[in-house]
């Protein structure tokens, strides 16, 4: 017992009884960052002797970096600031992280907290080709008070310099060696006990026992899609029994407006129980170089206290990340005074292209809007659509909807675009969108439409014949356009030619708008298409349809299913398609699909099945047949027993040559098992972080040209960042990628 209290005590005179802490950093320049350390302890003689901390760089150096400043936070608590400067040898990633005995007393959910040190870390991420990185900085002390009982909220306010994206999650304290505390539980909940992975409000509903709780989290950072750096804090909440409620904060939750438009709202809060109330906010828009929002006053306090929000924006706050306001509200009860937070998000939207007009120039569309006002754009991306519907965007909604086809990616200078060699019996929709340099996309443009002439032939049946789909036999079909100039003489006549395989002939002439193709097995093909041209009685040429596909079927059996894939390259839109299967000698239809694949379950291992599909579409013209349905061809596939796990592996070149010899000439992957991707991303850049190719595709294909120019990239060193999701045995796993890539022509 004696020895037992004698170790108490003299661990108790060397203790710091540390509360709360985090690791923040700022870039100075090159490889070089100044970093905070700053804790939060009870006052006592060993605290005054911590004028530093040791600190672990994440490079195999440590030092003890000097304590700065400090000041009393009331209710028992110091807080303490630690700065120092180190410079990185090379770019990298380094855990930056502090352990100091010991924590304090009586932490309910620590055992023998006083025993247990407070360990934190930081991560930083040196990736020149990403651009160099600041922390968040976290402007919400880390030791707070609740009530056992009564909802509990706390956000850090967490501001990042930089714009990233930022999301958080609950970890468990550390201690020892950075490893999990013995013993450590999150603090126990009548309801729940989770922080929100978007707004970083830590929200405990509701304590249920009295004490010293401490909880940590990490504020993970990411830019384009790629993390680049975290920052765990360790807090302390405070318990007691009261009969106190929280405050009201109010005012919305969400606005949204376009750059250099002015936000004025009024914040208010009241108290329940009639305390008076202290209103403070703090956040990112109050923190910006240009233009930061103001409060009048700074801080309310009273009965009914309220501020004045106002902002007036400019184009440098546009960015992808909504901005966040954290509001606190602080009632002055004794003996346990509560604060409520409120979150608001401000999204600052770049405005949209105006004054978008299409006008068709034979079969090409030749587009022209007014100059971009925004300098900090840094694309103009123009998209496209079939049909011409047109929508009006929600209330804070930016970027392009699904449907859109991206046709170009331009220099924000940009007033013109010509969209080439358009099908006949079409309309077309244009819009065109801004982008930013964090990937923030402004407001769509309004709609452009074009509507072509009927004054060429239009496909509309490359089908398997209907009558007698067992031979595989091919029916074409074409229709006469309704638009014919005058200078054409009559008869007319056609002259259809077929692609098959690559190898192309002529197989039908003459003045039907049919041909059954009897020469060709559907079943047996890999490629085919049509095209028709059509002729006057002079033999001038009037017009040549677009080209038109096969429906071409694929059916494999495997893991007891059949899967079915089909494509249909066509110049109309492909609005659904039914698939077929072969029942006691007959076929059903079992499902109706708008994609291009169905997988179906219903079937037996060491059983043959029996399909085809029929696809539905339509040219958006009026007067043009609808609905155009083809048939595939019948497929046979036998199921087969589970297979053994095929085998993944992804590895990129570090040299490729685009000099057009048909060797190496892109940037691509060697894969195995291609079809076990799930998801890609790889965003390639230049030495200054621009980014020359971003791309969702596995393969990557990147000819080495500048997405934004067109123009080809110098020969040279660039860098890549490839992030991978794929089907492992285990279950889905991510391999991340990055590096460097040179182009030699």
């Amino acid at each position: 017992m004696t020895c037992a209290f004698l170790f108490c005590f003299v661990l108790s005179a060397k203790a710091t009884h540390q509360r709360a802490a985090e690791i923040t950093y700022a870039w100075v320049g090159g490889n070089a960052y100044e970093i905070t350390l700053t804790t939060y302890n009870v006052p006592n003689a060993a605290w005054e002797q911590r004028d530093s901390l040791l600190v672990l760089w994440g490079d195999g150096a440590e030092e003890f970096i000097p304590r700065i400043a400090w000041s009393n936070m009331g209710d028992n608590c110091i807080k303490n600031t630690y700065r120092q400067t180190h410079n990185y040898a090379t770019p990298g990633t380094y855990v930056i992280s502090m352990e100091d005995a010991n924590r304090n007393y009586g932490v309910v959910n620590v055992p023998n907290s006083v025993t247990v040190p407070m360990y934190i870390e930081t991560e930083l991420v040196i990736n020149p080709f990403m651009g160099y990185n600041n922390s968040v900085q976290l402007l919400n002390a880390p030791v707070d008070k609740a009530c056992v009982g009564k909802l509990f909220i706390h956000n850090p306010s967490a501001y990042d310099p930089d714009g990233d994206s930022l999301s958080y999650r609950l970890l468990p304290c550390k201690g020892m060696n950075g490893m999990e505390i013995p013993g450590y539980s999150y603090p126990q909940a009548s309801q729940a006990f989770e922080i929100d992975p978007v707004t970083g409000d830590l929200r405990w509903e509701n304590p249920v026992l009295q004490g010293e709780y401490n909880v940590a989290f990490i504020i993970e950072e990411w830019r384009h899609g790629v993390k680049i750096g975290s920052v765990i804090r360790d807090m302390q909440i405070l318990v007691s029994a009261c009969s106190n409620n929280v405050p009201n904060i109010n005012c919305n939750d969400e606005y949204c407006l376009v750059a250099g438009e002015q936000l004025d709202f009024v914040i208010s809060a009241s108290d329940p129980d009639g305390d008076n109330v202290t209103l403070t906010a703090s956040g990112a828009p109050f923190e910006v170089a240009v233009s930061p929002a103001t409060l009048t006053p700074e801080s309310a306090y009273g009965l009914q206290p309220q501020m004045e929000f106002l902002w007036n924006t400019v184009n440098a706050h546009i960015r992808n990340t909504p901005y966040q306001v954290v509001i606190h509200a602080k009632d002055d009860s004794e003996p346990i005074s509560l604060t409520n937070v409120k979150t608001v998000t401000i999204k600052v939207m770049g405005p949209k292209p105006q004054t978008l007009v299409a006008e068709m120039h034979g079969h090409d569309a030749t587009l022209s809007w007014a100059h971009y006002q925004c300098p900090n754009a840094v694309a103009l991306l123009v998209y496209r659509k079939a049909g011409c519907d047109g929508y009006e965007p929600d209330f804070c909604e930016t970027g392009i909807r699904d449907g859109y086809q991206l046709m170009a990616t331009l220099d924000p200078s940009a007033t013109t675009y010509t969209d080439h060699d358009l099908p006949p019996g079409m309309a077309y929709e244009y819009r065109v969108v801004a982008r930013f340099p964090d990937g923030a996309m402004s407001i769509v443009s309004d709609p452009a439409c074009v509507t072509l002439k009927n004054d060429s032939p239009l496909m509309t049946h490359v089908t398997n014949d209907s009558i007698d789909l067992e031979s595989g036999q091919v029916r074409a079909c074409w229709t006469q356009p309704k638009e014919i100039d005058e200078q054409y003489v009559a008869p007319f006549s056609y002259a259809l030619t077929r692609i098959l395989e690559g190898e192309t002939a002529v197989v039908y002439e003459g003045a039907d708008t049919t041909f059954l193709d009897a020469n060709v097995d559907l079943a047996a093909v890999t490629s085919l298409v049509y095209k028709v041209e059509m002729r006057d009685a002079t033999h001038q040429l009037m017009g040549t349809s677009a080209t038109a596909s096969a429906v071409l079927l694929t059916a494999n059996g495997a893991n007891n299913e059949a899967s079915l894939s089909w494509t249909e390259e066509v110049p109309w839109l492909v609005d659904s398609t039914q698939v077929f299967k072969e029942v006691e000698n007959h076929f059903v239809r079992i499902a109706s699909v708008t994609g291009f694949a169905y997988t179906d379950t219903d079937v037996e291992a060491d059983a043959t099945y029996r399909y085809y599909v029929r696809t539905f579409g339509h040219y958006t013209l009026e007067g043009v047949m609808r609905p155009l349905v083809n048939y595939s061809a019948i497929k046979t596939v036998r199921i087969g027993h589970e297979e053994p796990e095929e085998e993944f592996s992804y590895v990129l070149p570090n040299v490729f040559t685009p000099n057009g010899d048909g060797f190496n000439d892109v940037f691509e992957p060697k894969v195995t098992g291609l079809d076990l991707i799930t998801g890609a991303k790889t965003v390639i850049f230049n030495r200054w972080g621009n980014i020359l190719c971003d791309t969702d595709d596995p393969l990557i294909q990147w000819d080495g040209k500048n997405k934004m120019t067109k123009l080809e990239c110098s020969p040279g060193t660039y860098f890549y960042i490839t992030d991978i999701t794929y089907i492992a045995p285990t279950g889905e796993e991510k391999l991340h990628l990055q590096g460097s890539i040179t182009i030699v022509r």
